[in-house]
C-alpha cells in the first residue's frame, strides 16, 4: 500500500513540473498564430486600400488622393466627406480592413515612385503628382502587436508592417 501512494506522489510532482512549461508553450503557440493573423490582415488592408485609391482616384463624384492637374475641388457632395486632395478616404478603408488587429494602426499613402512610404509625402514625378492613369500609389499599414509570454519578461511586442503598390487605373 505504501508503494502505490508513492507512485501517486511522483505523478503529482511530475505534473507540477511539466504543467507550467506546457502552458507557456500553448500560450506561445497562440501568440504565434496571432502574429500570423495580424500580418495577413495588414497585408489585406494595404492591398484593399491601394485598390480603393486606384479605382476611386479621379472620380468626379468623390475623388481621393491629390487632385489631378492642380484642380481645385469645390464644395463636395454629402456623399463625399473627404474629397481630393485628402487621403482620408483611403486611410479609412485601410483602418476598416485592419480593425481588430490593435488600436494603433497607422496608414500612410504615397503617390509617385517611392522606395519607402513612411509619411504622406509624394515623391516628385514629372509632371506634378496627380491621380492620372499610370501613377503608382503606395499604401503602408503598420500596427503594434503585443505578445503574452514575452510581456512577462518586459518585451512588449513589435511592429508589423505591410505595403502595397498599384498603378492608378481609371
Amino acid at each position: 500500500m505504501t508503494r502505490r501512494s508513492k507512485q501517486r506522489g511522483q505523478a503529482m510532482v511530475e505534473f507540477a513540473l511539466i504543467f507550467p512549461i506546457f502552458i507557456l508553450l500553448l500560450v506561445g503557440l497562440f501568440d504565434l498564430g496571432r502574429v500570423i493573423w495580424v500580418n495577413d490582415t495588414l497585408a489585406t488592408a494595404a492591398r484593399e486600400a491601394a485598390r480603393y485609391a486606384i479605382v476611386h482616384g479621379a472620380k468626379s463624384s468623390c475623388p481621393v488622393g491629390p487632385a489631378p492637374g492642380g484642380t481645385v475641388v469645390t464644395d463636395p457632395p454629402a456623399t463625399c466627406p473627404f474629397p481630393a486632395p485628402s487621403r482620408q478616404a483611403i486611410k479609412d478603408v485601410a483602418q476598416n480592413w485592419a480593425a481588430g488587429t490593435s488600436a494603433d494602426v497607422t496608414v500612410h499613402v504615397c503617390y509617385g515612385v517611392v522606395t519607402t512610404c513612411t509619411s504622406d509625402l509624394d515623391q516628385a514625378i514629372t509632371p506634378a503628382v496627380t491621380t492620372v492613369r499610370g501613377t503608382p500609389v503606395t499604401v503602408t499599414v503598420t500596427s503594434r502587436v503585443g505578445l503574452s509570454i514575452p510581456s512577462l519578461v518586459g518585451f512588449s511586442g513589435f511592429d508589423l508592417s505591410a505595403t502595397s503598390t498599384m498603378l492608378v487605373n481609371h
